[in-house]
């Protein structure tokens, strides 16, 4: 059957060095997303840990808004007709 794949966004205040060249233009459309097939577990989040050495990518949604998060999880959101083309994220 269908699975909801529910994602979180979290406002970048202050973009990481790493971000910078990808998002010129982008400043507070650039967010952190926490990717869950359980959002029951996502109640109260106040805080997002990431691997300082991960492999994230910066995907332009079809809105304009960009999402940090990794390969997979941009593929999976991607059938969710957050991105302009279904199932091909736009990675920066």
């Amino acid at each position: 059957g269908t699975q909801e794949y529910v994602l979180i966004k979290m406002q970048v205040l202050e973009l990481p060095e790493a971000l910078r060249t990808a998002c010129t233009g982008k400043e507070g459309k650039v967010f952190f997303a926490a990717a869950t097939l359980r959002p029951e577990t996502m109640y109260g989040q106040t805080n997002c840990w990431i691997l300082p050495d991960g492999d994230y990518g910066a995907y332009e949604l079809a809105n304009g808004e960009v999402f940090v998060m990794g390969e997979h999880a941009a593929r999976n959101a991607s059938y969710q007709t957050i991105f302009a083309e279904w199932g091909k994220p736009k990675c920066l």
